[in-house]
């Protein structure tokens, strides 16, 4: 029997406490995908949380052979529950392959109905400019995140790997609609990405690939 969660939750502060009322595979689940950990792909708040998020990280993941850790949210309503904030995020899979990275790009999403846009944060500032300068070459509107979205936390899950630097890419709402068809991410139109699509998953592999190739060899 499922306990019945406290009044006036908001979201969940730990794994802990949302396992605690979350049934995992009905309401919640994890895809870990252990490749090469020399940059580890994220989205901690996919599924029906930051919509959209998941599948970047993991079609990303799977172009370049990166290790890839998703957390997919799949309530039919209040997955922002299941929201843990990224410096408080302590899911065991997630925090060990983590550790084993040398950095990672984490996929995110802010809500702004109007404009397609792309912050950016994170501590790692070579991949940052990187990433930002592939992504603009394909036309995306890239801006440095503002404070509350920058990402730069050394207890953000983003940063705490080897280098203890990562990227926080934070998609407007706006964007991740573009990246289905007819502009809707509902669950079940999510398999139809659109060119807009293809070409942000292919800016981020490219960006990466040139990352590698000057920090990591």
């Amino acid at each position: 029997m499922m306990r019945e969660k406290p009044k006036g939750y908001k979201e969940y502060k730990s794994f802990t406490e949302l396992q605690k009322y979350e049934r995992e595979n009905i309401d919640y689940r994890i895809k870990a995908y252990h490749r090469n950990p020399e940059i580890l792909v994220m989205a901690i708040h996919g599924g029906n949380i930051e919509i959209g998020t998941g599948e970047v990280a993991v079609d990303l993941g799977e172009k370049l052979n990166s290790s890839t850790y998703v957390f997919e949210a799949l309530k039919p309503k209040d997955n922002q529950m299941l929201h843990i904030a990224s410096t408080l995020y302590d899911e065991p899979t997630a925090v060990s392959m983590a550790k084993e990275a040398k950095t990672i790009l984490s996929i995110h999403g802010y809500h702004d109905e109007k404009k397609e846009n792309v912050y950016i944060g994170g501590r790692n500032d070579e991949y940052k400019k990187i990433v930002k300068k592939y992504l603009k070459k394909e036309g995306f509107h890239v801006e440095e995140a503002p404070r509350n979205l920058k990402g730069t936390q050394k207890n953000n899950i983003v940063n705490r790997n080897e280098l203890g630097e990562g990227v926080q890419l934070e998609l407007s709402t706006k964007l991740r609609k573009s990246f289905f068809k007819d502009d809707d991410f509902a669950m079940n139109n999510r398999k139809q990405e659109t060119e807009e699509y293809d070409k942000f998953v292919e800016a981020l592999e490219k960006a990466t690939l040139k990352y590698k190739q000057k920090e990591l060899e």
